[in-house]
């Protein structure tokens, strides 16, 4: 039983409208921070049958979601480092210092509660 639960919440057939949702565009949404309920708007799907299949297991929606939010962090990374790196703008440098801490701090949190799970 407990078998067959599992393989219910897991990604198995995209709906129809999964087509219609550009990836490339569906992550810059996620990175600029938008929630998924205002991306499935943005894109006329009902909003709790994306969430539906945005929280299955192995979900390609929350795969692309989280990509498009690490890759606008990165991005933002990349320029805070240039630019404390040269010395350029002091702001930039404790943006820069704030933000290493900020992921210091996640990746932290994730070793001690989710070492086993490789998140």
């Amino acid at each position: 039983m407990n078998n067959e639960v599992a393989k219910a919440l897991e990604w198995s057939e995209a709906p129809d409208w999964f087509a219609r949702i550009p990836t490339d565009e569906y992550e810059t949404l996620a990175g600029i921070g938008y929630t998924p309920e205002k991306i499935a708007m943005y894109y006329r799907i009902n909003a709790k049958d994306f969430l539906w299949y945005f929280h299955l297991i192995g979900s390609p929606l929350k795969y692309h979601y989280e990509r498009g939010q690490l890759l606008q962090q990165a991005r933002e990374g990349v320029v805070l480092a240039r630019a404390a790196e040269r010395g350029d703008n002091a702001t930039q440098a404790q943006r820069f210092d704030k933000m290493r801490a900020s992921i210091a701090y996640k990746n932290s949190i994730s070793k001690v509660f989710f070492e086993d799970i490789g998140v």
